[in-house]
């Protein structure tokens, strides 16, 4: 555990800490999404292959479908809030660490 020597040094630590939980939040979420369109796309290529369909009509058929697109819309979105929020926490840790050289 690192030990600090100012308040300057903790608070970008401490901020640092928090945006990377936010980014762990967004990624779980990013993951969650990503699941919701895997099991959708499973369902639906069940159910095309019990109407003796191919499973290339049920993909066609599940990607136009509003909750596959809003799995992938979600999934995209929670992504890019991951990746923002770990280059910011990456940002405050290297600040952290430069204070604490200087």
């Amino acid at each position: 555990m690192l030990t600090f020597t100012n308040a300057a040094e903790q608070g970008a630590w401490t901020l640092a800490e928090a945006l990377s939980e936010k980014a762990f939040a967004a990624m779980k979420q990013a993951e969650e999404a990503a699941e919701a369109f895997r099991t959708g796309k499973l369902a639906m290529r069940r159910q095309f292959k019990s109407r003796g369909m191919s499973e290339i009509d049920a993909d066609i058929r599940w990607s136009g479908t509003t909750q596959a697109r809003k799995a992938l819309s979600d999934n995209e979105w929670y992504m890019a809030q991951a990746s923002m929020y770990n280059e910011a926490a990456a940002a405050q840790y290297a600040k952290a660490l430069y204070l604490k050289k200087s």
